[in-house]
């Protein structure tokens, strides 16, 4: 019931809110992709890890898996994969950086959305950064031999949320409001993207 901070290391007791958090993170991505309205069916596999904050999300219908497999952004931190039936997100705020081969450019994508509606949402995520909680139940399996954990609720709540993932797809989405602003080159500006712990930690030892 309340709420649970959620920036997370490899360690069992908070391993379930990194594997709970991500669902936004799809949210985020396929704002841009269906910028063209609702009902709409987007595969987003193969586009690299891309990162999203948002204010709040609300989730019905949660279920998800959890391994130690380590990832090459966020080695410390599990993989999860994650399904939610239907939710809303508010104030959705997504960052994808795009490298240029010919031209060594960077460029930035930023992808706003005041209000989203989303049905049937899988994603798969590494690393996670807010505040959840649930207004129901939860069921929290471990399994010793396969070192992966399974999580369901009826329901999730998160609050002031920054995600890493990885690919996704979603079944529904409808949106109001879109912005979409493309920098190149960019430094500090208002299109700057949240910190995310692992990507510092990598960057520092890569």
């Amino acid at each position: 019931m309340g709420n649970v901070p959620a920036t997370v290391p490899i360690d069992r007791k908070r391993f379930v809110v990194v594997f709970l958090v991500a669902n936004v993170v799809l949210i985020g991505f396929l704002a841009g992709v269906a910028s063209v309205g609702a009902g709409v069916a987007v595969p987003a596999t193969g586009v690299g890890g891309f990162t999203v904050a948002f204010d709040e999300l609300r989730g019905d219908g949660f279920e998800q898996y959890s391994t130690m497999e380590s990832h090459e952004g966020c080695e410390r931190y599990p993989v999860s994969e994650t399904r939610i039936q239907s939710g809303t997100i508010e104030g959705l705020h997504l960052f994808k950086d795009l490298e240029m081969p010919v031209t060594d450019d960077t460029f930035r994508v930023s992808i706003e959305a005041e209000h989203v509606e989303f049905e049937g949402l899988n994603q798969r995520f590494t690393h996670l950064e807010g505040d959840i909680r649930f207004e129901e139940d939860q069921v929290v399996e471990y399994e010793e031999g396969e070192d992966r954990m399974r999580i369901s609720s009826p329901d999730i709540v998160i609050e002031d949320g920054a995600i890493q993932t990885e690919n996704q797809y979603i079944t529904q989405l409808s949106l109001e409001e879109l912005d979409v602003a493309m920098v190149a080159n960019p430094e500090e500006t208002d299109t700057t993207p949240p910190v995310i712990d692992c990507q510092e930690e990598h960057n520092a030892t890569g």
